[in-house]
């Protein structure tokens, strides 16, 4: 009789336990910087986080932040991740990165810009072991490599939570010519405008002579 009126408290304690288990479990300080990207202009920028130690449940990130030292910029998570998580990549990207062929899709959107090319630290939430930190010109800007947590360079390797993994090529910057890429094309334009000269003196020449 006992067992039988019991049985439901065991039951909701059982429950209970799991849903506690699981709660205390969850966490979201596991997730580490791992490359970064941009064009010149700052316009297709990527940055990518990997969650580091193979956790499961690192799912609470709702209102916690990445933001930028130098430029102010600050992204919050609007919802929490869908386990599991472990070895997976976060992808927070600009839009005109998004709409580049062969980019993975982001799975959240930060404004142009978001960090700087000059030096920079981005910081994920308050956590000591997750920021990034460059100086000016350490991130290439040449739209195919990127910047990896190591301070290493490689072309660019973005990837999303679902695991796709794309490469882009953004726009870098122009190149200068140099002074004697200038000479070279003078002396070309120079070369093609003598030829032409001597070919309309030729023909001239020639149809004097039949005159």
């Amino acid at each position: 009789m006992f067992a039988e009126q019991s049985r439901p408290f065991l039951v909701l304690t059982a429950l209970l336990s799991v849903t506690f288990t699981t709660t205390t479990m969850a966490g979201s300080h596991l997730w580490r910087f791992n490359e970064v990207f941009s064009d010149a202009s700052g316009k297709i920028q990527f940055v990518e986080l990997k969650e580091s130690a193979g956790a499961s449940s690192e799912t609470l990130l709702i209102n916690k932040w990445v933001e930028s030292d130098t430029t102010g910029q600050q992204f919050i998570f609007p919802e929490n991740l869908v386990p599991p998580t472990s070895n997976k990549y976060l992808l927070l990207a600009t839009a005109a990165f998004a709409d580049l062929p062969g980019a993975p899709t982001p799975a959240y959107i930060v404004p142009d810009g978001f960090f700087s090319l000059g030096g920079d630290t981005l910081s994920y939430w308050t956590y000591p072991a997750a920021t990034m930190t460059w100086l000016a010109g350490e991130v290439p800007t040449d739209g195919i490599l990127s910047l990896n947590i190591d301070g290493s360079t490689s072309a660019n390797s973005p990837t999303n939570y679902a695991g796709e993994t794309g490469f882009v090529a953004g726009s870098g910057a122009v190149p200068a010519a140099s002074s004697w890429g200038v000479t070279v094309l003078a002396l070309v334009i120079l070369a093609a405008g003598s030829l032409l000269w001597v070919r309309r003196r030729q023909a001239g020449t020639r149809e004097a002579v039949l005159s």
